[in-house]
């Protein structure tokens, strides 16, 4: 065991001989998380932009889109149909609001029309948005009915200017959005968090090439004791880098995080335990660093983009939703929504096991090919 700690003291001591050591390990992670932390401030004053097809284009419609309009803190872009989706994903509008063709007739009708609410969050915004649709919907109803002349209630909405009631404007804290945009920037950050534990593949491979491991096989330190202090080391440095984006967010920025910040350092430590032993799984299964980068490349991006750390899960299809629960980083993900939700540890269990099972699964086909096949030490 003491040979073990004298390697790693050395894998440390020459992985930080270079300042971009520095840069990639810890300097790059806060910068992202920042960078992503910002972009989603939910203190931000920014006003709720809401993207609505009018498909009706009648007087009545137009009436409902001026007094939504008129609210403090909201704003309305008239889009197409075909573009609404990709306008929220983008972020260019808050929610999409959908007036159905025969709108006005409805109303005159005495018929309330269905006005569709487009939202890829689970937060209370768009209910309010709703509610506030509905409430001037109703009002068109109840002028409607107690008008026997049809033509002059759309007389009289047309002559509207302001909204059908006053009200005073208080700030309030949107929870839901500030727990929104720490998963989101956590997800973001996971992205990095998997670039800095791959690099553990690098690194092994780089001293095979070397003929490192001819050295060790003719030395009292077996090569698996080799590769596990490089584990030990790479997780040594995660979880400094880990600690040290959260404290950066937590005192510079006061993000509250919803939940005791001890489990959500354990879920991500054990998140970067499943991004070390991809690496040592690369490692073993390329034969130089030039491989490795080709399948890195193949590996990190689709397994992110699929897993919902760049957008929200609802914002792909249905079937892409079920596929992200083949990634770590979908459960991970998960976990801390789940712990920012309800603050019970016993909820996220089932999550974090499957964590553990995804890099059990990655370190024992190591393992394998390590004993069985000699491939690292060739």
């Amino acid at each position: 065991m003491s040979n073990i700690w004298i390697i790693i003291r050395n894998i440390l001591k020459r992985m930080y001989r270079k300042p971009s050591s520095y840069l990639l390990h810890f300097l790059a992670p806060i910068i992202v998380s920042l960078s992503i932390f910002l972009v989603y401030n939910v203190f931000s004053t920014t006003p709720i932009t809401i993207g609505i097809v009018n498909e009706d284009q009648s007087q009545l419609s137009r009436v409902l889109i001026r007094n939504i309009d008129s609210n403090e803190g909201l704003e309305t872009v008239i889009v197409d149909a075909h573009e609404l989706e990709s306008r929220i994903i983008e972020r260019s509008v808050s929610y999409g609001m959908v007036i159905p063709k025969e709108f006005e007739s409805n109303i005159l009708n005495e018929v309330s029309p269905k006005t569709e609410i487009i939202s890829f969050d689970h937060n209370s915004g768009a209910i309010w948005v709703k509610e506030l649709t509905n409430f001037h919907i109703e009002n068109m109803m109840l002028l409607s009915k107690a008008t026997q002349d049809k033509s002059e209630v759309l007389l009289k909405l047309g002559q509207l200017e302001d909204s059908y009631y006053s009200f005073e404007s208080v700030g309030i804290t949107d929870v839901s959005k500030e727990k929104t945009a720490t998963v989101n920037t956590f997800g973001t950050y996971m992205i990095v968090l998997l670039i800095t534990t791959f690099t553990i593949s690098f690194q092994i491979l780089k001293e095979k090439e070397q003929g490192t491991f001819s050295r060790i096989g003719m030395s009292p330190v077996h090569a698996k004791s080799y590769i596990l202090a490089n584990i030990i080391a790479n997780l040594m440095i995660s979880s400094f880098q880990i600690g040290i984006v959260m404290l950066v967010l937590k005192l510079g920025y006061e993000v509250n995080f919803y939940t005791n910040p001890f489990i959500l350092y354990l879920i991500l430590v054990l998140f970067a335990l499943c991004g070390i032993s991809v690496g040592v799984l690369l490692a073993t299964l390329s034969k130089n660093t030039q491989t490795a980068t080709a399948a890195l490349g193949l590996i990190l991006s689709p397994s992110c983009m699929i897993a919902g750390c760049l957008w929200p899960l609802d914002a792909m299809p249905e079937i892409m939703q079920k596929v992200a629960y083949i990634t770590p980083q979908r459960w991970t993900l998960d976990a801390i929504e789940l712990i920012q939700k309800n603050n019970q540890v016993l909820e996220i269990i089932p999550n974090l096991l499957v964590v553990l099972s995804f890099t059990t699964l990655f370190f024992l086909i190591s393992v394998y090919k390590i004993v069985n096949e000699d491939q690292l030490f060739s």
